[in-house]
């Protein structure tokens, strides 16, 4: 994932053939995802399968009006999309797509604003989300902890070649893509973990304290 052109909550299914999410270009689409409410509602329904707004209200807080609002406005830009059975604040949403991609460069200004607003609010997410496992790591199982790593890498390369290893990655982790969207693809015991690529310019940058 580059600065320029971001992915938010891929999918899963071994085998399946990558295809890439829908790429958001509409500055009020991108605006509406960009609340912390709504990236943790859309989160929720990810992991947990359809939800209702009530179900919604538990895992992220907040009330069941509030949270039927924030679903609504999601539902309005496709990010998610009704499910059987319920009505009203009981109906049941699941995910409209299996991720989507978002371009901070983007030629027209309104839409790169957008975009940068909605990277930064990911990008708090899932910093947070990485120190909160670090403070409470031993709370997993063991063979979970095992694989719950960090890696950094310095690579030489032009940038048609990290293109091509970002490519390469991608469709690795999306031949889970349809355990996402279907709950019933998902094996008995597993467990949903969060795999974040970043990929910026090396600069070796100063300590924050001089005298450390």
């Amino acid at each position: 994932m580059s600065d320029a052109d971001r992915e938010q909550a891929p999918a899963a299914d071994p085998g399946a053939s990558y295809s890439a999410p829908p790429k958001v270009t509409d500055a009020r689409a991108l605006r509406a995802l960009a609340h912390p409410t709504r990236v943790a509602l859309l989160e929720a329904v990810a992991v947990g399968g359809p939800l209702t707004a009530t179900e919604a209200a538990r895992i992220v807080g907040g009330s069941v009006p509030n949270v039927s609002y924030h679903l609504r406005t999601l539902a309005k830009y496709g990010y998610v999309v009704e499910a059987e059975g319920g009505s009203g604040r009981e109906r049941p949403w699941k995910l409209g797509n299996t991720g989507i991609r978002f371009d901070t460069d983007a030629p027209d200004p309104t839409v790169s604003h957008a975009a940068h607003a909605l990277g930064e609010v990911l990008l708090d997410r899932w910093l947070s989300r990485m120190r909160h496992y670090e403070s409470h790591r031993e709370q997993y199982p063991a063979d979970v902890r095992a694989v719950s790593d960090s890696s950094q890498f310095v690579v030489f390369g032009t940038a048609a070649e990290i293109q091509e290893a970002q490519a390469g990655i991608t469709d690795i982790l999306m031949r889970f893509a349809d355990r996402l969207t279907d709950p019933a693809q998902r094996p008995e015991g597993s467990t949903p973990f969060e795999m974040l690529v970043f990929t910026h310019p090396f600069e070796t940058l100063a300590p924050a304290d001089p005298e450390a």
